[in-house]
């Protein structure tokens, strides 16, 4: 029979636990009890016996699935029918639902005015944190309605549920796949070689097996981990290792061919990689992808974006080095632009070259940028962040960073994963041009040692979980090797890091760590551009015409739009409108569109006008990401 076990203070620290952890030492007993003792000793107290049942049951399993999510969501809208509404996005291809929840004064109006926030959790679907802290987010809003006063939310908290579906599953095992088909070994067969849990305990781990061409060797201070062996310091190979599970369609490979197609946080537009297994067959060929896509295309509202997953650029802003499809220090000027920019069409020259020569071409005022001559050109896709934007993602990064110190939080972190090409977060950036934040919400340790490999060869990350697996969790993050005889390997052993121990803290923590990032979500919201008509003024000219003066502020720190969405053209303009009667345009526009504004930042407009008698005009400022405003003034004869 199985321990039961061990009920530690780390995993709940309260009262009740501290009772029965004090029962075991005043007896000077371990939990090797049997179950008929332990439950003798429980038909007692009835109340502890519930509790412990709770406890071993959160502990296998605490954080909710897809399923539970989705309840929670729709249990929400229930109790906040007026401010919230629960839209079925998709259908995932293992038939589950994709939900997004808004919550806003304007949940029942087609014609949306006022600025929104989308926020998606867990798009990798190996991030149950993510996805609890998508539905507390929704909470805390629903909440206090100062919240959702002047901006509406959008917020989809299980974008990938299929492979969520894998962290509640039996077995779990970590998956980043929806259950779309995909023959990945190319036989005949589709999904046909996954994973198996040989030993039974509910967790996909890992096989090792002495093999004379084995390549792996136990760390010598730590033989729970294993390294690769070094052969030019005379080291030989004693283990090779595989994951957990049998050669189901019998080709000499394991688990090379499991459950699932397409990783939904891969099959965005922007750099996406195709004749890549998890990326699918196309840009949105996954119905979760397409859908969010669809949405957001459809809702120019939106003018922020939050990613719940791997990344963090809340912490670490988007970083650049990636490369373009064009060498910029050598860009080679099409020959019916070379003759009016004074350029040889068989020269490459440098991207601030050009610059330089177009600048000349310009109106005074209008400054070229690499972004500008890049469209021009047609040099392709941007593939770094520009300048003028990181700029505002180093300021509000170094703030976080003061924000979670505050919190109580010290010290350097793991670095956070980089966004992946075809990922969710580059393409909010890129192609919806809004400022984009990430969290990853918890790291795994840092390694004490910033070195490829410690004295003993082991790999300072793994190293680091170990340690964190026997400190914090009671070893439960490690399945100790034990002996199998593996119907194909022949005598092996069974173990290594349970799945989810570097992405996924244990439920206790996740409260206590949702309130410290959650609230920066809320803070970034408020830096959200908002444009104000600052002042008016009106100056008479003679003869009945009137010069009208409008500055229009943005009062918040983030520009309007970013640099990107400036390049790409894709948020709409704000526009500030003359209405009223009585009066003649004699210049300006009455419909003048505002494409930009920088934060903290005013433009003044200016107008003549003749007025017959006296008028009032309204001064209307619309625009679909950064407010409203109006103002009214009196033209006098």
């Amino acid at each position: 029979m199985k321990e039961i076990p061990q009920v530690r203070e780390e995993f709940f620290p309260n009262r009740l636990t501290l009772i029965i952890d004090n029962h075991e030492r005043s007896n000077n007993k371990s939990m090797k009890k049997s179950f008929s003792e332990i439950f003798a000793f429980i038909k007692l107290q009835p109340i502890i016996l519930l509790l412990l049942s709770v406890m071993l049951t959160a502990q296998q399993n605490p954080y909710p699935g897809p399923a539970s999510i989705n309840r929670s969501v729709r249990s929400l809208q229930n109790s906040n029918a007026q401010v919230s509404s629960v839209k079925g996005l998709a259908s995932s291809p293992g038939g589950r639902e994709v939900l997004l929840l808004e919550i806003g004064r304007e949940v029942s109006s087609t014609e949306k005015s006022i600025p929104a926030v989308l926020v998606v959790g867990n798009l990798e679907g190996d991030r149950p944190l993510a996805s609890l802290a998508a539905l507390r987010l929704a909470e805390r809003i629903l909440a206090d309605p100062a919240l959702y006063e002047t901006r509406s939310w959008y917020i989809v908290p299980a974008g990938n549920p299929d492979a969520f579906q894998g962290y509640s599953g039996n077995p779990a095992y970590e998956r980043t796949r929806n259950a779309s088909s995909w023959n990945d070994d190319a036989d005949e067969l589709t999904d046909e070689d996954g994973y198996n849990d040989l030993n039974g305990d509910g967790l996909i781990t890992r096989i090792r097996v002495e093999h004379p061409e084995g390549e792996w060797i136990p760390v010598s201070d730590e033989p729970r981990l294993m390294r690769k062996a070094d052969p030019q310091k005379g080291e030989r190979g004693i283990y090779r290792l595989y994951d957990e599970g049998l050669d189901d369609d019998g080709d000499g490979k394991y688990n090379e061919d499991g459950p699932g197609g397409t990783n939904v946080n891969l099959n965005f537009p922007h750099l996406f990689r195709p004749f890549d297994p998890e990326t699918g067959l196309y840009p949105g060929s996954s119905p979760e992808a397409r859908a969010i896509m669809e949405f957001a295309f459809g809702h120019p509202e939106i003018a922020m974006v939050f990613a719940f997953g791997a990344t963090n650029f809340c912490h670490t802003p988007p970083g650049g080095g990636r490369k373009g499809e064009v060498d910029l220090d050598r860009i080679t000027i099409p020959e019916r632009y070379a003759e009016m920019m004074g350029a040889d069409p068989g020269k490459t020259y440098s991207m601030q070259e050009i610059i330089e020569m177009v600048q000349t071409l310009v109106p005074p005022g209008v400054t070229v940028d690499e972004s500008m001559v890049a469209g021009f050109l047609g040099l392709g896709a941007v593939v770094n962040p520009l300048e003028q934007d990181l700029a505002f993602f180093n300021k509000l990064s170094e703030d976080y960073k003061k924000h979670i110190e505050e919190k109580g939080i010290k010290g350097d972190r793991s670095e956070p994963e980089r966004a992946k090409d075809g990922s969710f977060e580059l393409w909010s950036y890129y192609h919806l041009g809004v400022p984009v934040f990430s969290m990853d919400l918890w790291s795994a340790p840092k390694p004490e040692k910033e070195k490829e490999e410690d004295e003993a060869g082991a790999d300072p990350e793994e190293k680091a979980l170990l340690e964190y697996s026997d400190r914090v969790m009671g070893g439960k993050g490690f399945v100790e090797w034990q002996k199998f005889d593996h119907p194909d390997l022949g005598s092996a052993e069974i173990g290594g890091f349970a799945p989810f121990l570097s992405t996924t803290p244990p439920f206790y923590m996740a409260d206590s760590i949702l309130k410290i990032h959650l609230p920066w979500v809320f803070r970034l919201a408020e830096q959200l551009p908002s444009l104000k008509i600052n002042e008016t003024e009106v100056t008479p000219k003679g003869a009945g015409v009137y010069q009208l003066e409008v500055w229009v502020e943005n009062v918040s720190y983030l520009p309007f739009p970013t640099a990107m969405g400036k390049r790409n053209e894709q948020p709409a303009p704000a526009i500030v409108l003359l209405e009223g009667e009585g009066f003649t345009l004699l210049s300006g526009y009455h419909r003048t569109p505002l494409e930009e504004l920088g934060g903290s930042s005013r433009r003044k407009l200016t107008w003549l006008v003749r007025a017959d008698r006296d008028s009032d005009i309204t001064i209307r400022l619309s625009s679909k990401q950064a407010g409203n405003d109006r103002r009214s003034v009196r033209v006098s004869r």
